[in-house]
């Protein structure tokens, strides 16, 4: 049982509103290091990518599942390269998944809100 089996639908839903594919648990890295969940909802608007990002927390000795993140995140490429210092808003930091299963409505109502707002500029000089 996935511990996000309440909001896939939610994300999925979002997911196809955008025109764009829920991306679940990190498929194109080595199934050794998928050792977490997470989902992702990636998409570009008017040359700035953006993302929806739900992840547990990363600590210098692992993956900390019982501590979890909903994160607002815009940058820009040249080329394949992300430049710094992008944009970035935690709506929801550290704290226990119920959080975001509970407030999973709020919390994408909220980063599209955030999101569709974000500026080049913003992105360039890492303004939050």
């Amino acid at each position: 049982m996935s511990r996000f089996d309440n909001i896939d639908i939610k994300l999925e839903k979002l997911s196809a509103k955008l025109g764009v594919e829920l991306i679940k648990d990190r498929p194109s890295y080595p199934e050794a290091l998928r050792t977490f969940e997470e989902r992702r909802i990636d998409w570009v608007e008017n040359g700035i990518n953006k993302a929806i990002i739900i992840q547990p927390t990363f600590t210098s000795t692992g993956v900390d599942s019982s501590n979890w993140n909903f994160i607002n995140l815009a940058w820009i490429k040249k080329g394949h390269i992300a430049q710094k210092p992008g944009w970035i808003k935690n709506l929801v930091y550290q704290k226990d998944f119920n959080e975001i299963e509970n407030g999973i409505d709020n919390l994408l109502k909220e980063s599209i809100m955030n999101l569709q707002a974000v500026k080049i500029e913003d992105v360039l000089n890492g303004n939050t």
